[in-house]
């Protein structure tokens, strides 16, 4: 019985770190050559740069990609805000002034650091002791002699209390989506929420993750077309 939990619980945490994600059956996915990496937005002031690390896998997976540094300064030149709600006429001029296909737009949905907290923890404690007991006994040549013999146990109860410190994991959750510059579709779009020691690990094992499984799909989608 404890082994089948066990592979129930692994089975919930692996599933627990599965992306969620959708991509479009429709879109010709042959035209996209050139990826563009917006920043993400995030209301979290602790946590910034996470597009970064999706750029760092997308490279990884052999796409060809404008960062957002790179990005922001041309736009920046062409007074072309990159900032809230991108409309399709948006998308497109930045298409055309970068020479992307698609944009990674992105937003840090959830986020709690890493933190230390504190508890009281109780101990309870059980002490044994022998009970022994003296009495005097005759002995076979008419003599007496004093003896001591255990006749049982004497058990006391302590509880100790005592503060113990532990650490809580921080945790990252974090929705991305490509959006076609020509037309302003959404042509994938994936989630995934991660708890790891520390707020930028989890966020760039969601990076790798949700690249990891876009690849895959595509993969599929291009072997279909």
């Amino acid at each position: 019985m404890k082994k089948i939990f066990i592979f129930l619980l692994g089975l919930f945490w692996l599933a627990g770190c599965t992306p969620k994600t959708v991509i479009s059956q429709s879109y010709d996915f042959s035209q996209m050559n050139r990826i563009g990496v917006m920043g993400f937005s995030s209301p979290y002031s602790g946590l910034s740069g996470v597009e970064n690390l999706f750029a760092k896998y997308l490279i990884e997976s052999g796409f060809k990609v404008v960062e957002r540094a790179q990005l922001e300064q041309v736009l920046g030149e062409h007074n072309i805000s990159v900032s809230g709600y991108l409309s399709p006429a948006t998308t497109k001029k930045i298409g055309e002034i970068l020479g992307v296909d698609v944009l990674l737009i992105g937003e840090v949905t959830s986020y709690t650091p890493t933190r230390t907290e504190l508890a009281l923890v109780s101990t309870r404690r059980t002490e044994s002791h022998p009970v022994y007991a003296q009495g005097i006994r005759q002995l076979p040549d008419g003599s007496y002699a004093a003896y001591t013999q255990n006749v049982g146990t004497q058990y006391t109860h302590s509880t100790d209390v005592r503060p113990s410190q532990y650490t809580i994991d921080a945790q990252v959750g974090i929705i991305a989506k490509l959006v076609d510059v020509e037309t302003a579709e959404i042509i994938w779009i994936g989630s995934l929420s991660q708890e790891s020691s520390s707020a930028l690990d989890a966020a760039d094992s969601i990076a790798r993750s949700l690249v990891k499984s876009f690849t895959k799909e595509l993969t599929k989608r291009r072997g279909k077309q």
